[in-house]
């Protein structure tokens, strides 16, 4: 029986799929996203903190600078995940398919 070539079209169809896949579960842009959500809420509520609450916090003005610290690991895990994507090595899925009859 004569073994089925795959054309191009069918390459490029098969690989869509895989890399938005990878992209959807990449966790790096899930934490990426929640460290700079909640870095940007703390930051942003560290910014109107009143005397009060800076002196009960020994004078450190920590709601300020954990925000801002949130924010900027944040920011370095999606540009992590922005610089080095999620590669599949195609050889390696299509040793995981069946063989075509």
């Amino acid at each position: 029986m004569a073994k089925h070539e795959p054309t191009s079209e069918e390459l490029a169809a098969d690989d869509a799929p895989k890399s938005a896949a990878s992209k959807l579960f990449d966790l790096r842009i899930l934490i990426g996203a929640l460290f700079t959500f909640y870095g940007v809420a703390l930051t942003i509520y560290g910014l109107f903190t009143s005397p009060e609450e800076i002196a009960k916090s020994a004078g450190i003005h920590i709601n300020l600078l954990l925000g801002i610290g949130m924010l900027v690991l944040g920011l370095l895990f999606l540009l992590w995940a922005r610089l080095a994507p999620v590669v599949h090595d195609p050889t390696a899925v299509a040793s995981d398919r069946p063989p075509a009859h």
